[in-house]
């Protein structure tokens, strides 16, 4: 699963050397196809090996479709909506991400099927964009941005992208094991990570609101903060609590991590480097996202099962910190 984040990272630094060079809607509409292919020939074996490969095509094909959505919203937003907009953007994502946990339920036992059903959302996905009348935005490959140096401009956006990466990539990785390993049947996991996924669109529009008003680092501090609190909740309340309502407990603060994260980047930079930016971000991502689920399936193997959400919580804690006084030091 971690192999899907080493797909990121090349997608983040091919991709949009991609979209530059056939434009926004034919690298989407490519790479779509792409992640289409890919779910289908899941369907067609069951190589692990295989599996690994595909899983690094996916998160290729994933990292391209996203840097072209996030720099298209910059390229149409301004400062004062960009929260907004992006946290729209993230409400209609984790709706989507949430269904297709429920729809591994539709086939029991025919995991084949759900791989089929992936693939034909991937292609509906091509309908909306390929019609769409929106000219396609601007390109400047003359300014791109390398992840260090985003990160002497803008080091707390970095970080909040890096521990927004480790959050998702861990817990969508390893919760359903966490579940597995405690007697959950393939409903209650299937439930339970959707109660994470939809519930993480509870704050969205409140955070958006919050950070096209006031500082988004200072706001990107305090949602780690409340992540890693909530994530030390788990282990005390598991024993007493459904798995679902704990899914909602944590879901809301780290889907705001990474969209929070976004803006305090986007609000230093101009449009014109919006897809290189937008790499750069992903890049920081993937690092967590590959880093995450790696170092927590140790912690879980050798520490115990709820080692999982500890792990999460000090990565959020330490994230926080280094935030807060990094934005003393941003150039």
């Amino acid at each position: 699963m971690a192999l899907y984040s080493i797909g990121l990272v090349i997608g983040s630094y091919h991709g949009k050397k991609i979209i530059a060079s056939v434009g926004h809607i034919r690298a989407f509409a490519g790479f779509a196809a792409v992640a289409t292919s890919a779910a289908i020939v899941h369907s067609l074996t069951y190589s692990e090996l295989t599996y690994g490969i595909l899983r690094i095509i996916s998160g290729i094909s994933a990292a391209t479709m996203l840097i072209v959505i996030e720099s298209w919203f910059n390229t149409l937003s301004q400062n004062s909506n960009r929260g907004r907009l992006l946290a729209t953007h993230q409400v209609i994502y984790y709706f989507a991400m949430g269904s297709g946990q429920l729809l591994i339920n539709v086939f029991p036992n025919n995991y084949n099927s759900t791989f089929l059903v992936a693939a034909l959302l991937s292609c509906f996905a091509l309908i909306p964009l390929t019609l769409v009348r929106i000219e396609n935005p601007k390109i400047a490959l003359s300014t791109p941005i390398k992840l260090s140096k985003l990160f002497k401009i803008v080091p707390a956006g970095i970080i909040g992208a890096i521990c927004a990466g480790n959050c998702i990539g861990t817990l969508f990785n390893l919760a359903p094991i966490y579940a597995k390993n405690i007697g959950s049947s393939t409903i209650e996991i299937s439930v339970f990570m959707s109660a994470i996924i939809f519930s993480g669109v509870l704050l969205q529009k409140t955070i958006g609101r919050l950070t096209d008003k006031h500082s988004r680092t200072n706001i990107l501090v305090i949602m780690l903060f409340i992540t890693a609190a909530c994530m030390l909740l788990i282990p005390m309340l598991s024993r007493t609590l459904p798995l679902s309502f704990l899914g909602i407990l944590i879901g809301p603060p780290i889907a705001c991590l990474y969209p929070i994260s976004v803006g305090i980047v986007y609000e230093k930079l101009s449009a014109d480097k919006a897809v290189a930016s937008s790499s750069a971000l992903m890049l920081a991502y993937a690092i967590g996202g590959f880093s995450g689920p790696v170092l927590a399936s140790y912690t879980m193997t050798y520490l115990g099962n709820n080692t999982l959400f500890i792990f999460v919580s000090i990565y959020c804690f330490l994230g926080a910190i280094l935030s807060y006084f990094a934005k003393r030091f941003s150039h």
